[in-house]
């Protein structure tokens, strides 16, 4: 039987090696000794016994029997040789008493090398094993400027953690993520229990992925990330292996997006046009069309939902009985997904999440009802099922930093902001610039409102700022007029401008495409990319109120400034930039795209203050921060693929 093994195993490591060669390719195995200049001076670290993916195992430590083997260590020596011999004993042996000795192997960047037992990892492969037990030594790289050096650097952060070597991640920051959603710290050690718990639940998860997609779209551990980011790891870790296949499948488009690594498409306004007669058969819009609006805190008390609100009342009020809308308020991040799954039972099959903290919701919810249209209020977009939506609120701010510039007569601007996240420095820093076009002197003196047992007005009021630019929004019941951009003066608060956010024009064109079924085009069109709505002043999306206390020749300055930024002549971003440590962030006469934008996580040159760690923030800030925040707050690369812009 074993020389029948070995004649089975010799003809598929020739048919490889004789593919690979007229593909022009090396058929040999690989060599560490060739790959890594000087092996024997680099630093090690020797693990010990460890039991290692059988996927894993690439190469030979040096030249020795490579001959011998194919590629994917298949035997490539004549059924007659003595190799053969000795391979097909070892195979008997392996069948009756198992494998006995471990082999000896040397790790690079998460790949094995075989020192000794080149056979066995042969016989072994035959056998379709998964794991192998090796003794292990870890072959330290130099240290080098690349993704695959810090993407290294994190896991082994990670497995001095852990100790597991089989969770092996492309992307900066996703070790990071896995923790967030496991709920452990990194340093924190895991517990037998735990490491047991996520050991079972990956190759369950990794039998499942292999039967539905087959050809792997993306690696395992990628997929799997993914998956639980989705389905969570506290429910993932109970299913089967038919029930996880059942899950991949409802997700199978976000498997297509995560493949093609393409970035998100960010639209500066929905598609209304009607789409061709063959797409008007196949998508027809509902007749009626039931929308329902979830909200995190009340329009009475908060300014952000208050605005939210408006717009839907507009856009209801625009399209009359062809829209029927529902509002859920108060709603809390824990029932966002029970929230969503009721008003879809009720048949309201377009969903606004008006927060980021209900993104893990809408992706949840989106994989359960493939047929809803669901949206996020935020700026990460890497879904292609959950479509986020915001505003270009910087456009505004840009001018709020000039009027600020122009009336701060000791050069101390104030500006009160809530959370370190996406979307956040941007508008600091164009407000910023703002400020300095109007006054080359001026410096922003940034304090967080967030922060634990903090008055941010207080701490700038004492430095002896009183032009302070604040939240952005008020609401019926708050008194308070420190809104806007105001003017401290004799214990009184002069309200000088506000940012208006006209969330209306963003519902009416999003519900528009829906009517006319440009929504369904757009998303076939885009199959392979996540897709988010920005609009900003061209659309009239965000404005600008000033208040009789502007003087009326910066009036002036103020409304040529909102015309040209609203018609693209005049952009708030041109370089040259620099952030607060001196390094140009952006180069002279170049205009960021919007993509830039978003991901700022510096701040400019004459911004005096700091971006909070998510643990110096107070616990009501701590999820949203921990969701979506920027890297400097998280201390993790956690930014999504850059978005990209058609026609920008």
């Amino acid at each position: 039987m074993s020389t029948n093994e070995y004649i089975e195993a010799w003809k598929k490591g020739t048919r490889e090696s004789h593919l690979l060669h007229i593909q022009g390719k090396d058929p040999c195995l690989p060599v560490l000794a060739e790959i890594v200049p000087e092996l024997n001076r680099r630093s090690q670290a020797n693990l010990g016994l460890c039991q290692i993916p059988m996927e894993l195992i690439v190469g030979t430590a040096t030249k020795g029997r490579t001959s011998a083997f194919s590629r994917s260590f298949l035997p490539i020596l004549e059924p007659e040789s003595e190799f053969a011999m000795k391979w097909a004993d070892l195979y008997d042996a392996v069948l009756e008493d198992g494998l006995r000795d471990p082999i000896k192997v040397l790790e690079y960047y998460n790949q094995y090398y075989v020192v000794e037992g080149n056979k066995r990892v042969s016989v072994m492969r035959q056998l379709d094993a998964l794991t192998i037990e090796a003794e292990v030594t870890r072959i330290l790289p130099e240290p080098e400027d690349s993704t695959r050096y810090r993407v290294y650097n994190e896991f082994l952060s990670f497995y001095k953690d852990t100790k597991i070597n089989y969770i092996l991640f492309t992307h900066e920051g996703d070790y990071a993520r896995l923790r967030n959603e496991i709920g452990v710290k990194e340093g924190e050690k895991w517990s037998e229990e735990l490491v047991s718990d996520i050991h079972s639940c990956f190759y369950r998860f990794m039998q499942a992925y292999v039967k539905e997609e087959g050809k792997r779209r993306i690696s395992v551990s990628d997929a799997f990330l993914l998956y639980i980011g989705i389905y969570s790891f506290k429910d993932a870790v109970k299913k089967t292996p038919n029930e996880m296949v059942q899950d991949i499948a409802k997700i199978r488009s976000e498997y297509t997006v995560a493949a093609a690594s393409k970035p998100a498409i960010l639209l500066s306004q929905p598609s209304e046009e009607k789409p061709g007669i063959i797409q008007s058969v196949l998508h027809r819009p509902p007749k009626t069309l039931k929308c329902a609006f979830i909200y995190n805190s009340s329009p009475e008390r908060s300014g952000w939902t208050y605005w939210h609100e408006l717009g839907r009342k507009a856009a209801e009020e625009t399209f009359g009985t062809q829209v029927e809308t529902v509002v859920r308020p108060d709603v809390l991040m824990k029932d966002a997904d029970s929230v969503i799954e009721s008003l879809i039972s009720d048949g309201y099959t377009t969903i606004f999440a008006a927060s980021p903290v209900f993104l893990d919701a809408c992706i949840l919810e989106s994989a359960q009802h493939p047929d809803a249209r669901i949206l996020n209020c935020s700026l990460l977009a890497s879904y292609h099922k959950v479509r986020s939506y915001y505003l270009r609120i910087y456009e505004a701010k840009y001018i709020l930093g000039a009027i600020a510039g122009a009336m701060a007569d000791n050069n101390k601007i104030g500006y009160i902001a809530d959370y370190p996240i996406y979307g956040v420095p941007a508008s600091i820093n164009a407000f910023a610039a703002g400020a300095q076009l109007t006054n080359p002197r001026a410096k922003v003196y940034l304090e967080w409102s967030t922060l634990p047992d903090h008055n941010p007005e207080q701490a700038l009021l004492d430095q002896g700022i009183f032009i302070i630019s604040s939240r952005d929004i008020s609401a019926p019941l708050l008194d308070s007029r420190t809104f806007g951009l105001y003017e401290q003066k004799n214990d009184k608060v002069y309200n000088l401008a506000m940012p208006v956010w006209n969330w209306s024009k963003l519902y009416q064109g999003i519900i528009r495409s829906i009517l006319t079924g440009a929504w369904s085009e757009e998303g076939e069109h885009h199959a392979d990319r996540a897709m988010s709505y920005y609009m900003g002043m061209s659309t009239d999306a965000i404005d600008l109120f000033c208040s009789s206390r502007v003087p009326p020749h910066l009036k002036r300055l103020v409304d040529l400034l909102h015309e040209r930024i609203r018609s693209g002549a005049y952009l708030p971003f041109v370089g040259p930039q620099m952030d607060q440590t001196g390094t140009m962030r952006i180069e002279p006469d170049v205009v960021p795209t919007p993509q830039d934008i978003i991901l700022m996580d510096y701040l400019a040159d004459n911004v005096i203050g700091n971006i909070p760690k998510v643990d110096q923030l107070n616990p009501a800030a701590t999820s949203l921060v921990t969701l979506q925040g920027i890297r400097a707050a998280t201390d993790t690369d956690t930014v999504p693929l850059p978005a990209e812009t058609p026609g920008e």
